[in-house]
């Protein structure tokens, strides 16, 4: 029977919270668990990311490879494509978790548990189980641009500019409340 570990992913800082709940084969790569959060948050994949111990260094667990020739900062970082989740999550712990930094400008930082690890006799790659909200839009400014976003969407005022509608056109169709159907028709195929 196939394993899966079912993960549940959750924004820090942000209240109240935005999380995700899913499945992954416990044989996928951080590269894999990388794609899972970013298609169930909807980031878009257009920033620098790494996974990290959840420590104050931050020791990173794996990303994306520094090119030869670039600085890599004084901090190594495993290809996140080579390094299995199983060398890291073994499902033996009470607590097992990471960190995940998306964008190191918003500082996107989520937090990654282990919930379980589970055997079921589907075979399928990943699964959307729950979640709640929205995924702050990209390069909205952190958690404080992420609440300037959803004040807007509630009242029609933008409390930094006096051009609102400027903000609802570049915001398009993003609402703070989740529509799971149809995220997880998308994320599920």
């Amino acid at each position: 029977m196939p394993r899966y570990y079912e993960f549940e992913v959750s924004l820090q800082e942000a209240q109240p919270r935005i999380w995700r709940r899913f499945l992954l084969r416990t044989t996928s790569t951080f590269r894999h668990l990388h794609a899972a959060i970013q298609d169930s948050f909807g980031w878009q994949d257009s920033h620098l990311w790494e996974f990290r111990l959840p420590t104050y260094e931050g020791t990173p667990i794996a990303g994306l490879p520094v090119p030869p020739g670039e600085d890599d900062f004084g901090r190594p970082m495993p290809d996140a494509r080579k390094v299995k989740l199983n060398s890291y999550f073994t499902g033996r712990v009470k607590v097992e978790w990471c960190e995940y930094l998306y964008d190191f400008g918003d500082d996107w930082t989520h937090d990654v548990k282990l919930v379980a690890v589970r055997s079921l006799k589907e075979s399928f790659r990943r699964r959307l189980l729950d979640g709640d909200l929205s995924g702050p839009p990209e390069d909205c400014g952190g958690v404080a641009g992420y609440d300037r976003m959803v004040h807007y969407r509630m009242t029609g005022e933008d409390l930094l500019e006096d051009d609102p509608d400027g903000l609802g056109t570049w915001l398009g169709d993003w609402q703070p409340a989740l529509d799971l159907a149809r995220l997880k028709a998308a994320f599920d195929r």
